[in-house]
């Protein structure tokens, strides 16, 4: 079957049975609970006090309550997380977990990713969300209607605005007030993730035997989280983990996440202002710069900020990880670009490589599902996952 007739089996299979069961032949879908505990990153909320936003940067008065939210939102703190297996067969002595990019809100398209991991692994593939993205956000987040006028509003209230759309609207609403938030909801996401490999450890996951080693497939975002996972990884308990990155793995500053799909205009530069002045805004909010000082997470987070801040530092770290690390990279992507990855990762010992696939493909959609002859995106996608499954088994 194709990448185009597997995605929309797999789309359909999910979408009528969303909790788990059989997905396609030999695969079967579960579905875990986590719930996320983080004292830290819930007191950093408070710090967003210290300076209020540009009145153009604040939320709708009819959505107050809803996107000015960050501690006690039910959907991130206990959430569904999903594995697809091979049905039958007793507990691996390994797993692998695909963490998805920014702003992303639905499985679908990574349903594919995963088969392939598991087809060409035979072992169980965790797909686990980032803190505010796919199930941790409330459904509002991603109602069409309600974010079409927000959209609209703020293209009212930044009439030099752009790429706003509907599916950005509530993410760009969000960072552009404030910014930090993408810190604090990237750390999270990484002690959720560190205390998953722990239960894994302790033999609480049925699929995976106790001790199972965890390996990754990291795609945009994704990718630069499992990178500073593995920088601070003082405990070891990754030690033998290996990384594949997909379109990402670059330092922040060397991102361009203007998209439709992604962030619009006026919080891609937010963002771009918290990189470029880090410490200002650790100095405005003390509980930031703690965290960045004080927690490994945090110090690798910074590391991997600025070009031109912490050079030895962040060379020292992708170093001792760089030899378990394959990038890889599409040249046409203009969000992660593929020079930067590469640059970012020279003489770390990682494998890098740049793909650039015939078909007209983004970011967003490095596999589109029309618009293009489908059996060159099969050729694509083949290209990336035999890469990634050669690597991932070695």
């Amino acid at each position: 079957m194709s990448y185009v007739g597997t995605f929309r089996k797999l789309a359909e299979a999910f979408q009528e049975g969303r909790a788990a069961g059989y997905m396609d032949s030999g695969l079967v879908l579960h579905q875990r609970r986590f719930r996320s505990v983080s004292e830290e990153a819930e007191a950093g909320t408070d710090s967003f006090a210290a300076r209020p936003p540009s009145p153009d940067a604040l939320e709708p008065e009819s959505l107050k309550g809803l996107l000015d939210r960050d501690d006690g939102v039910t959907e991130n703190l206990e959430f569904p997380y999903r594995i697809l297996a091979p049905s039958g067969g007793g507990r691996s002595s390994r797993g692998v977990l695909v963490l998805h990019g920014l702003n992303e809100r639905r499985w679908e398209k990574y349903l594919p990713w995963a088969k392939a991991l598991v087809e060409g692994l035979g072992v169980p593939v965790i797909l686990f969300p980032v803190a505010f993205h796919m199930d941790r956000s409330p459904a509002l987040w991603a109602e069409p209607r309600t974010m079409r006028q927000l959209s609209r509003e703020r293209m009212r209230r930044i009439p030099e605005l752009e790429a706003s759309s509907f599916a950005n609207a509530a993410l760009s609403t969000r960072l552009h007030a404030r910014p930090d938030r993408f810190v604090w909801s990237g750390l999270r996401t990484l002690r959720d993730l560190t205390r998953l490999s722990e239960s894994i450890q302790r033999g609480e996951e049925p699929l995976l035997a106790p001790g199972a080693r965890l390996d990754f497939f990291a795609y945009s975002i994704g990718a630069f989280l499992a990178e500073i996972l593995l920088m601070a990884d003082d405990g070891a308990r990754f030690a033998g983990s290996r990384l594949v990155t997909f379109c990402g793995g670059c330092l922040l500053s060397q991102t361009v996440p203007l998209s439709r799909e992604i962030l619009d205009s006026a919080a891609a530069r937010a963002l771009h202002r918290l990189f470029e002045n880090l410490d200002n805004e650790k100095q405005l909010r003390p509980e930031l710069g703690r965290l960045l000082a004080e927690d490994a997470a945090g110090r690798a987070f910074e590391l991997m900020v600025r070009e031109d801040r912490h050079r030895s530092g962040r060379e020292a770290a992708l170093q001792r990880i760089g030899a378990r690390m394959s990038a890889i990279s599409l040249r046409g992507d203009r969000v992660m670009p593929a020079m930067a990855v590469a640059e970012t990762l020279a003489g770390s010992g990682a494998r890098v490589e740049i793909l650039d696939p015939p078909y007209a493909y983004e970011h967003a959609n490095p596999f589109p599902l029309q618009g293009t002859v489908e059996a060159e995106v099969e050729r694509g996608f083949e290209a990336v996952f035999e890469r990634a499954v050669a690597w991932l088994d070695g």
